[in-house]
């Protein structure tokens, strides 16, 4: 989804350490462990961030950091979890835009996405890339719409519920095209296929793509950057391309349960600050094609809140009505 561009700017490195998101309030955080819950497998783009931020705040805070992956077939149990964990701070959330994309797609999320959490910090945000598949011959969007509209075509997502999804559906709606799609569960399978010319194109993030790209069996065709991208700077964006209004990060944030005092959310965001401006951190997050974001907690919030709002336009506008949300359990 489109946004401000909030990345970690200069002066705010340099404030880090004094405390720019909020009230300077001493609190005794973290008195004990820290358990951070990441609503995904292990190696998901969520997972690999969500570590590199745990690993540095637990350096930082001199107590141990545990990362506990509670995926499923959706994020709502983890998630879940965490609503429901005792307001110390010492459970947090580390999730994606998906946390926002879920408020639009249930109608009965057991917990109030608006309600039951206090939004701490952002961490990173990184973009799609199209990509198409060698078999098919095209070395531009133009060429891929083209094709598209000669004949049935095929694009890979990650599910009916994810923001691929979204994107690859936005874009095939905003150029016309009819495209099959075909949801597989992880990103290599998805690569796969398109590697093998069992599907047209999808839209990995960056980094995802990457590997596929360097070994010439992905063809990078556009960015959903407002900028071109440093791991990619032959690429042009989406609206360079010629497709306007396509502007779409993955992004990665830090909640803590509704009721944690605001010296412990304050504390937190302020540490997470300092993690993403240790040099170390912004290596491994460039590695990955993200960009370090820097909000205060109320500010945070305020984001959170448009993403949700996004979110149900665009379901809205792709014609997909809320779902009940039925627990595993309950299936």
């Amino acid at each position: 989804m489109k946004f401000p561009n909030m990345v970690l700017s200069a002066c705010a490195v340099a404030i880090a350490v004094a405390g720019c998101a909020g009230t300077q309030e001493t609190v005794n955080y973290p008195a004990q462990p820290v358990t951070v819950v990441i609503p995904y497998p292990a190696g998901n783009a969520a997972d690999v961030v969500g570590r590199i931020v745990a690993e540095k705040l637990g350096q930082l805070w001199g107590q141990p950091v545990t990362v506990e992956n509670r995926g499923g077939p959706t994020t709502v149990p983890g998630v879940d979890s965490v609503a429901k964990a005792k307001a110390d701070g010492h459970t947090l959330l580390i999730h994606s835009i998906s946390y926002a994309v879920d408020a639009g797609l249930y109608s009965n999320l057991p917990y109030d996405p608006e309600k039951s959490f206090a939004p701490v910090a952002p961490i990173a945000r990184q973009p799609f890339v199209l990509v198409t598949s060698p078999a098919l011959g095209v070395s531009s969007v133009a060429e891929l719409v083209g094709k598209a509209k000669g004949g049935s075509m095929k694009y890979a997502s990650l599910g009916t519920t994810t923001q691929v999804y979204f994107v690859a559906e936005q874009f095939r709606r905003q150029a016309k095209f009819d495209a099959t799609n075909v949801s597989v569960k992880s990103l290599v399978e998805a690569n796969g296929m398109l590697a093998k010319g069992d599907a047209a194109f999808w839209f990995p993030p960056v980094a995802g793509a990457m590997g596929g790209i360097k070994d010439g069996k992905l063809i990078p065709l556009a960015v959903t950057a407002d900028r071109r991208v440093a791991m990619l700077p032959q690429v042009p964006t989406m609206a360079e391309a010629g497709v306007p209004k396509m502007e779409s990060y993955a992004w990665f944030g830090v909640w803590a349960p509704a009721g944690t005092s605001a010296a412990v959310v304050d504390r937190v965001a302020q540490d997470v600050e300092r993690a993403l401006a240790a040099p170390e951190v912004r290596e491994k997050l460039a590695k990955l094609g993200a960009e370090p974001m820097s909000m205060t907690p109320a500010k945070f919030g305020r984001f959170v809140s448009s993403e949700i709002e996004a979110s149900k336009r665009l379901t809205a506008g792709l014609g997909i009505k809320p779902q009940a949300y039925s627990h595993p359990a309950k299936q």
